[in-house]
C-alpha cells in the first residue's frame, strides 16, 4: 500500500518536466493580489490566506477547495498559483506540489486527474463555517452581494465546455448549464463574472 506522498513522487517522476507548465484549460489570468495580502471580501480566501501567512500551512480542504478551487474557477495559468503555494508552504517540497496543485488542483494536465476538482459556494458551506461570516450570500449566483464562487462556477463551465462535457463525471452539471442557457440566467451569470473581475482589479473583491 502506497500512501498519496509516494504517488505523487511517481506521478512527478512520470510526468515532469511538462507538467510543470501544463495548461490544458488554457488558463491565463494572473494570481489575484489577495493570495499575498489576504485583503478579500470573501470569508474563506481570508481566512484560508491568513492561515497560510501565520503558520505557512493550511488544511487539505482550504488548499483544494477554496485556494485552488477559486483559482481554477477565476481561470489563473496554473503556474503561477504552483509559485505561489510553493513560496508559501512549509511543507511545500516541489516534487509534492507541482501534481497535487498543477493536476489536482487545476486540471492542468489530465495525468491522473479524471476531472476538475471544483465547486459554488454549497460544498465549501457543507465542509467549513465560513459562509456564516461572510460578507457575500452564498445562495446567490447574481447581484451585487452574490457569493464570487457561484458565477465563477458556472462560468467556468460554460467556457470549458468543448473541453469539458463529453466528461462522463461532468454531465448531470452540464444538465445544469443546459437550463442555465436556455433560460437566459447564463447572461447574467458572465456580466455578474466581469464586474467580479472589475472589482478585482481595483481590490474590492
Amino acid at each position: 500500500l502506497i500512501g498519496w506522498r509516494e504517488f505523487m513522487r511517481h506521478v512527478y517522476r512520470h510526468a515532469m518536466p511538462e507538467l510543470e507548465t501544463a495548461n490544458q484549460l488554457e488558463a491565463s489570468h494572473d494570481l489575484p493580489e489577495f493570495y499575498w495580502s489576504g485583503e478579500t471580501n470573501m470569508e474563506c480566501v481570508r481566512q484560508s490566506v491568513a492561515d497560510v501567512e501565520q503558520r505557512g500551512y493550511s488544511h487539505h480542504i482550504q488548499r483544494l477547495m477554496v485556494l485552488a478551487n477559486f483559482a481554477t474557477l477565476w481561470g489563473v495559468e496554473p503556474k503561477q498559483l504552483n509559485e505561489w503555494f510553493n513560496a508559501t508552504y512549509v511543507d511545500a517540497y516541489h516534487w509534492v506540489t507541482t501534481p497535487n496543485v498543477v493536476e489536482m488542483g487545476q486540471y492542468g494536465d489530465g495525468v491522473f486527474a479524471s476531472k476538475p476538482y471544483v465547486s459554488s459556494a454549497n460544498y465549501i458551506d457543507k465542509m467549513s463555517d465560513y459562509c456564516g461570516d461572510c460578507h457575500y450570500y452564498k445562495t446567490k449566483d447574481t447581484g451585487n452581494k452574490a457569493c464570487p464562487f457561484n458565477a465563477l462556477y458556472w462560468d467556468f463551465l460554460d467556457r470549458n465546455e468543448d473541453q469539458l462535457r463529453s466528461n462522463h463525471r461532468m454531465g448531470l452539471m452540464y444538465s445544469h448549464v443546459d437550463n442555465k442557457q436556455e433560460s437566459g440566467d447564463m447572461d447574467e451569470i458572465r456580466a455578474r463574472v466581469e464586474d467580479l473581475r472589475e472589482k478585482e482589479r481595483y481590490g474590492e473583491l
